[in-house]
């Protein structure tokens, strides 16, 4: 039955299967948003309703909203680029 399949998904990912699908959603997502595609076109490829969607899965799951997640990547990427050439 459904629940000893998800009991034994459960025991070999260590999550259940609900969590699994929504954490690969957001790992396409932020590939997405990483290649510059915008919050709503990253949601829709990666399955989410909406971008509203994504944006509460990531909040839960991340502790931040997609924007702020970026907004700090780019930063981090500007200085590590910064660091670099003055390096």
């Amino acid at each position: 039955d459904r629940f000893t399949i998800a009991r034994h998904f459960r025991w070999a990912f260590g999550t259940s299967p609900d969590r699994y699908r929504t954490l690969r959603r957001l790992a396409l997502a932020r590939a997405a948003m990483e290649s510059g595609q915008s919050l709503a076109r990253a949601a829709s490829e990666a399955g989410f309703a909406d971008q509203s969607h994504m944006t509460r899965q990531f909040k839960r799951t991340y502790g931040l909203t997609p924007g702020r997640w970026m907004a700090l990547t780019t930063d981090s990427s500007r200085e590590t680029g910064a660091r670099v050439r003055s390096g």
